[in-house]
């Protein structure tokens, strides 16, 4: 030690030994301002967590490859759709002089009308075909003998889950787990 930590310390014990509480706070204080600051190395806390299993290890979202290539076909894609930026910019002037008259805005309301006549027919074809399906399933499900046996493999399964259940938590016991 140097000579003024070594002129703390025994300022220090002497306090202690006299009951000089005061005296001793500020010698001890002293001593620890002497103490040069120690910090662990970087990343230790997640390296221990890590080791205790408390935290999973970081991962690098942008260092997997399939993401990076994604990534760049979005801004390949992104590029190109500056291409199209001019040719709307002088389309979208027209489009709203047009909203300016009232034959301009007769014909874009009659022009959304049968748009939305002729999406809601697609999502009518849509519906048919999906309840011709539902139809297709619901009938067989309906004859007394399919149902039964469904509801017999659902039994089945139902019990074999159970079984199973029982037997995997039937062997847990304390004597394997490692300490923490």
């Amino acid at each position: 030690m140097r000579h003024a930590q070594q002129d703390a310390l025994e300022r220090w014990l002497a306090a202690e030994r006299d009951d000089r509480a005061d005296e001793a706070e500020g010698a001890l204080l002293e001593l620890f301002e002497a103490l040069p600051l120690v910090a662990p190395p970087a990343g230790f806390a997640d390296r221990v967590l890590v080791r205790a299993g408390l935290q999973g290890a970081k991962r690098d979202l942008f260092a997997w490859r399939p993401l990076r290539i994604v990534l760049a076909l979005c801004l390949v894609a992104a590029g190109f759709g500056v291409l199209w930026l001019p040719p709307v910019l002088l389309w979208l002037p027209r489009v709203l002089a047009g909203f300016a008259s009232v034959s301009g805005a007769v014909r874009v309301g009659t022009r959304a009308l049968i748009d939305a006549s002729g999406w809601l027919a697609s999502g009518l074809r849509v519906w048919d075909f999906l309840l011709t399906i539902d139809h297709a399933l619901a009938r067989p499900l309906a004859a007394p003998q399919v149902l039964a046996i469904l509801l017999g493999c659902l039994l089945a399964s139902s019990l074999a889950f159970r079984f199973l259940r029982d037997q995997i938590t039937g062997e847990r016991t304390w004597t394997y787990v490692d300490p923490i």
